[in-house]
């Protein structure tokens, strides 16, 4: 997810940790960690196939998220106020706030955002179906 973007969203070193997070909030996070360390495969194996991020500049489709990973440099977040609701067997809404302190490009996007994330489970296999950020006043 990017920073304005997400997540978003632990160190990650291969796909399966993500599939392996034993939280919500170990999920959310490894998501986090795999966005700041750049780690493009693993940050694209959590996407459900009909992903959508809803962010200040429009939606944004998995092409995007993974595009925005290019030009983002987070130098530290942290998740705090995390809850975990669940929908049903298969689905899990996140919310929380998280204080990211990096760049998008040459813009400063630290600050602290509310974020929740919709993950939904295909087989045995967690995907986010739906993240949103909003900069927290």
């Amino acid at each position: 997810m990017r920073a304005t973007s997400l997540v978003v969203a632990a160190a990650l070193v291969c796909v399966p940790a993500i599939a392996l997070a034993e939280t919500p909030l170990q999920k959310e996070t490894s998501v986090w960690q795999a966005f700041k360390d750049k780690k493009a495969d693993a940050f694209g194996s959590i996407f459900a196939p009909n992903y959508v991020g809803m962010y200040d500049d429009g939606l944004a489709d998995k092409a995007k998220e993974m595009n925005s990973l290019k030009t983002a440099k987070i130098v530290s977040f942290k998740i705090d106020n995390f809850a975990s609701r669940t929908i049903d067997q298969n689905n899990m809404l996140m919310t929380y706030v998280v204080d990211v302190k990096g760049m998008m490009g040459k813009e400063d996007i630290s600050g602290k955002y509310n974020a929740s994330s919709l993950w939904h489970r295909s087989g045995t296999t967690w995907l986010t179906a739906y993240h949103s950020e909003v900069k927290a006043k």
